[in-house]
C-alpha cells in the first residue's frame, strides 16, 4: 500500500553473487505453487541440478581441452531453463578456452547464445522464466555485473510466442509451442545436441501425444514422442534425455514396440537408472530427487548408427547410499556399472534392465538357464487343470447385481495371511453391486489366494479350504479336479525364497515404481517343484500342514527354512549361493536402505 515501500534498499541485493540456478528453484518452489495440480497433470517436474550436471559433463564438458563453442543445442521441454543456462555457460567456457581469455564482451556473449541455445516450452510462465534466467547468464560474465543499470546494454529478444501481445518483437530461440505438433521452423532443425527432461505420465494426454503414439504404435506415454522426435530434430546429433524407468521394464506390447525402435534403430550408448535412489533419505542420496519419487533414468543415444558399433551398452544402476549430507551430486560405485550385451538389449522383451539393476550377470545367466529347467507356472497350470482369475470389484454407480456372493465369507488383501488364512479373518460383504464379479468359480471350492501387493518384502500366498469371495488385488487359483495337495504345493512355491528372488529381479514394478507384482508376470516363473520326485512332494505337503497349523507358530521360521531348502535343492550349490546373495544383500538394501547389511563394513 502507499504507506509501505517494499525493499526500500533493494540495491543491497547483489546480483553478482546470486546463483542463476536460484531462479529456477524460486520458480519451482514459489511461483508455481498454485499450479501444482496442473504441473502434475502435465507430467512436468523440477530437474535437480545434479542430473543436469551429469548429462552436460557427458555431452558438453567444459574442461580446458574443449574449445568448440558452436554446438547447436535444444531442450525440447525447457521449463524454466536450467539445461539451457548451464549449456550456455559451458559454451562460454569453451570460447574462453579457445581464445585463452575471459569473455566479457556482451555482443559476443549474445552471439553465442542466439546461435546455439534453443528451447521449446508450451507453458508461457515457464518460458519467460527461462528467458530471464538466460539474461542473468549473459550478465554473469560482465565486470561489473551491474553495468546494465546505465541502460547501455539491451537484451536480445529470445521468446517466440505468437499469442503474447506484450512482445515488441518475436525472438528466434525460445519457442512457445507444442514440441510434438507438426511445425516447420528453420531454427528448430539439425541440432548437434538435444538434452532435457521431457514430461512423464499417462494421464490427461494432449491430442498430439495420443496421435503421435498411435501413429508409431507406441504406448500412450508422454515421454515417448519426445524421445522419438528428438531423432528427427537431431538426425546427426547426440541426444541425452531423462525418462521414466518403466519404459525399460513395462511388459506391454506397445512399450516393447518403443524399445524395439530405440535399441534397434538408434545407437544407444549408455543408460543411467536412478530408480533405486528415488525414496532414499536426504542424507543418503535422496537430495537428488527433491519432491519427485517416480523412478527415473537417463538415456544417451543418437540416430546415426556407426559402422563399428560397440558390442555392449553401459548401464549404471547406482545403489550406493552415501552416509553424509556434504556430498551433493551422484556417487557411483564401480559395482554399479555393468556392460550389457547389445544383442540382448535389442530384444524388446528382454528382462536384462531389471536384472542388472538389482543383480549381476551371474543372475542373468542363472535365470536364462532356469528357463530350460522346467516349464512356466502358467504352462503347468494349463497342463494340470489349474485355473485362476482376479477378484471382484465394487461398482459406483452399480451396474452388476449378485446376491449370492453376500452369503459366503469375504477376504480382502489386508487380512490375507501367508500359507493359510482362517475363516475368522474373513469379513462379511455388505455390497452386492459390482463393476465385475471376478473369478466366481474359485469362490465355491478350495483355492489359493495370491496377494499382488508385496508385504515386508514378501510375496503372500494363502490356501483357503472354505468357500469365500475375494477383492481385486487378490488372484484366486483353484484345481478343476479338486487336487488340494497340488494347491498346497503351489502355495508353498509362491511363498518360497526362489519365487521371491525371481519376482524381485524380473517383474516390472517391484523395486522400481510400486511394491506390487502382476500375477501374469509371476506366472512366467519356472515351476521347479514339478521336477521333484513324488516322495519329496509328499514331504512338502506334510510341511504345509505343519506351517499352517496355528498352534505351531513358534516353529514357523524353522519350518519355512526347511521348505525353502527342499525347493531350492533342485539347484546346485553355486546357483543357490547366487539366489541367497541377491536376497540377503540386494533385496535387503531395497528394504532397509542405509541400514542394510549391504552397506556395512565387511567382517570376513
Amino acid at each position: 500500500n502507499d504507506q509501505t515501500i517494499l525493499f526500500e534498499g533493494w540495491r543491497l541485493f547483489d546480483f553478482s553473487i546470486i546463483r542463476i540456478e536460484l531462479l529456477s528453484e524460486i520458480y519451482e518452489n514459489f511461483l508455481s505453487e498454485l499450479d501444482n495440480k496442473n504441473k502434475k497433470d502435465s507430467g512436468t517436474f523440477y530437474t535437480p541440478p545434479s542430473l543436469v550436471e551429469l548429462i552436460l559433463n557427458e555431452k558438453l564438458p567444459a574442461n580446458n581441452n574443449e574449445s568448440d563453442y558452436n554446438i547447436k543445442t535444444l531442450d525440447p521441454s525447457c521449463g524454466s531453463g536450467i539445461f539451457l543456462v548451464q549449456s550456455f555457460k559451458r559454451l562460454v567456457k569453451r570460447y574462453e578456452n579457445k581464445h585463452n581469455k575471459k569473455l566479457n564482451d556482451f555482443e559476443v556473449l549474445v552471439q553465442i547464445l542466439k546461435e546455439n541455445i534453443f528451447g521449446i516450452e508450451i507453458e508461457p510462465k515457464s518460458i519467460k522464466v527461462a528467458a530471464f534466467s538466460l539474461y542473468l547468464a549473459l550478465l554473469d560474465n560482465l565486470d561489473p555485473k551491474t553495468g546494465w543499470w546505465d541502460g547501455n546494454i539491451r537484451f536480445p529478444y529470445l521468446i517466440n510466442d505468437s499469442e503474447d501481445t506484450t512482445l515488441i518483437k518475436q525472438g528466434c530461440n525460445l519457442f512457445r509451442c507444442d514440441t510434438i505438433s507438426e511445425f516447420d521452423i528453420k531454427e528448430l532443425q539439425n541440432f548437434d545436441l538435444i538434452v532435457g527432461n521431457p514430461p512423464f505420465g499417462t494421464k490427461k494426454l494432449s491430442p498430439s501425444i495420443i496421435n503421435y503414439c498411435k501413429n508409431e504404435n507406441f504406448a500412450k506415454e508422454m515421454v515417448l514422442p519426445f524421445m522419438h522426435k528428438a531423432t528427427l530434430l537431431a538426425p546427426k546429433g547426440e541426444i541425452a534425455l531423462i525418462f521414466n524407468t518403466k519404459v525399460l521394464t513395462n511388459t506391454g506390447g506397445t512399450y516393447q514396440n518403443f524399445r524395439q525402435w530405440l535399441f534397434n534403430e538408434n545407437d544407444v550408448e549408455k543408460i543411467y537408472n536412478f530408480s533405486i535412489l528415488r525414496k532414499a533419505p536426504k542424507n543418503s542420496g535422496g537430495q537428488l530427487f527433491g519432491s519427485a519419487v517416480g523412478p527415473i533414468s537417463i538415456v544417451f543415444y543418437k540416430k546415426e548408427i556407426p559402422k563399428e558399433q560397440k558390442e555392449t551398452i553401459t548401464y549404471f544402476a547406482p545403489k550406493t547410499f552415501i552416509k553424509n549430507n556434504i556430498i551433493e551430486g551422484i556417487v557411483i560405485d564401480s559395482s554399479d556399472v555393468k556392460h550389457l550385451p547389445r544383442t540382448e538389449c535389442q530384444k524388446p522383451d528382454t528382462k536384462i534392465w531389471k536384472i542388472a539393476m538389482w543383480g549381476s550377470y551371474f543372475d542373468f545367466e542363472l535365470i536364462e538357464k532356469l528357463k530350460e529347467k522346467s516349464e512356466k507356472i502358467s504352462m503347468f497350470f494349463n497342463n494340470n487343470s489349474i485355473d485362476y482369475g482376479v477378484g471382484l470389484e465394487l461398482s459406483f454407480p452399480a451396474n452388476k447385481l449378485n446376491n449370492e456372493i453376500k452369503k459366503i465369507p469375504h477376504i480382502n488383501p489386508k487380512t490375507v495371511l501367508k500359507y493359510y488364512t482362517p475363516v475368522e479373518n474373513a469379513d462379511e460383504l455388505d455390497n452386492v453391486y459390482f463393476r465385475r464379479f471376478g473369478k466366481t468359480s474359485a469362490f465355491y471350492t478350495n483355492h489359493v489366494l495370491l496377494n499382488e501387493g508385496i508385504q515386508k518384502s514378501n510375496i503372500t500366498a494363502s490356501y483357503i479350504d472354505y468357500n469365500s469371495s475375494f477383492y481385486k488385488g487378490l488372484v484366486g487359483i483353484y484345481s478343476m479336479t479338486d487336487d488340494n495337495n497340488l494347491l498346497k504345493i503351489i502355495t508353498l512355491f509362491l511363498n518360497s525364497n526362489f519365487t521371491k528372488y525371481y519376482a524381485f529381479l524380473l517383474t516390472s514394478t517391484w523395486g522400481i515404481e510400486r511394491d506390487v507384482i502382476k500375477h501374469k508376470e509371476l506366472f512366467d516363473i519356472p515351476f521347479i517343484v514339478d521336477i521333484l520326485n513324488s516322495t519329496i512332494k509328499e514331504k512338502l505337503i506334510i510341511k504345509f500342514d505343519e506351517i499352517s497349523n496355528r498352534f505351531l507358530k513358534h516353529d514357523v521360521l524353522k519350518i519355512e527354512k526347511e521348505i525353502n531348502d527342499i525347493i531350492i535343492d533342485v539347484l546346485n550349490e553355486n546357483e543357490q549361493t547366487i539366489i541367497q546373495d541377491t536376497l540377503n544383500f540386494s533385496l535387503d538394501l531395497f528394504e532397509k536402505q542405509e541400514k542394510s547389511d549391504a552397506v556395512k563394513h565387511v567382517l570376513k
